[in-house]
């Protein structure tokens, strides 16, 4: 009888701090905020523009400031379009001799293709390779690459006899 006393007493504090901390947590910000905009003061128009006038501000509609930014905007356009447009680097191409002597693994020679820039990612041409059953037809040799080949064409390459 007394274990379940001492059960029932501490689930009612549980309880009772549970309802105290929602009470706590939600009911708190609605009272605040209410007697915040009750002691709150009106702001005038006239105040408003003497503050402005003292800043050297000014307050205009927002029919105006689309209107002045879509002006600035169109103006932007302009400068744009009279900019000479810068002509893009031409894509240096890459050569290299690929060396796979026996023992040598697919990985090793797809980070040494990817080392020298030839290819983006060793993982593209080593799923390649693996996905057309190629893997284990890479042949040893002295194979010339360069970094306009396509996967398909370095793969051929490198199983080639």
């Amino acid at each position: 009888m007394m274990n379940s006393g001492l059960r029932g007493f501490g689930a009612g504090l549980i309880i009772a701090s549970g309802i105290l901390a929602l009470v706590h947590f939600q009911g708190t910000d609605k009272l605040d905020s209410e007697a915040n905009a009750e002691s709150a003061e009106e702001i005038t128009y006239s105040e408003v523009n003497t503050f402005l006038e003292k800043e050297g501000l000014v307050a205009i509609d927002q029919g105006k400031l689309d209107q002045l930014e879509g002006n600035q905007n169109t103006e932007d356009e302009k400068t744009a379009e009279e900019a000479p447009t810068e002509k893009p680097e031409e894509e240096t191409v890459v050569k290299t001799t690929v060396v796979i002597s026996k023992g040598t693994s697919t990985g090793q020679v797809t980070d040494y293709l990817e080392s020298e820039k030839i290819i983006k990612s060793s993982d593209e041409l080593l799923n390649y390779l693996r996905s057309n059953n190629l893997e284990n037809k890479v042949r040893f040799g002295n194979y010339e690459v360069n970094s306009k080949m396509t996967i398909a064409e370095i793969a051929e390459v490198i199983t080639s006899p």
